[in-house]
């Protein structure tokens, strides 16, 4: 068991090393063309669902820390509709996202989300309250989520 473990979080550390080494990536890209210091980026989309509801990214990345935060401020507040999505379909998001952008192949863990930071409005689109209808946000907005991440890191 603990030989086991130990390999778990081997795993999860490399995972957080391979996301802290795409962040240095991002900050490294964008230095020196829109960026004028060196050590943070920050990345911004908007996108739009039908009825007009806005899902709002702004991903501040620190070179010299490798962390990035993903702040969903702005975004719309939750609808009467069945696509709010629970906090948990915004973190599924980033996790994939950032799995996709790594260059090699790693195994998909919590490792990948260490140096991330998550800011998701209360009562908004992305983190209803428990009464807010939600099936929907498991696709449609999910769906929607992956496009705004990927339009902000421009993949």
């Amino acid at each position: 068991l603990k030989l086991v473990q130990a390999y778990m979080g081997y795993i999860q550390d490399n995972a957080e090393t391979a996301v802290k080494d795409l962040l240095k990536t991002v900050v490294h890209s964008l230095s020196g063309k829109e960026n004028k210091n060196q050590d943070q980026v920050k990345l911004q989309a908007v996108d739009y669902m039908d009825d007009g509801s806005k899902i709002c990214l702004c991903v501040e990345i620190n070179g010299k820390e490798s962390k990035a935060k993903f702040d969903f401020t702005g975004t719309s507040e939750q609808v009467w509709y069945n696509w709010n999505a629970p906090r948990s379909i915004s973190y599924s998001a980033i996790i994939y996202c950032l799995r996709a952008m790594i260059a090699h192949e790693i195994p998909l863990n919590q490792g990948c989300m260490r140096p991330i930071e998550v800011i998701l409005p209360s009562g908004s689109l992305l983190d209803p309250h428990k009464d807010a209808a939600v099936v929907g946000g498991n696709v449609l907005t999910s769906q929607r989520l992956v496009d705004i991440i990927l339009r902000a890191f421009n993949v």
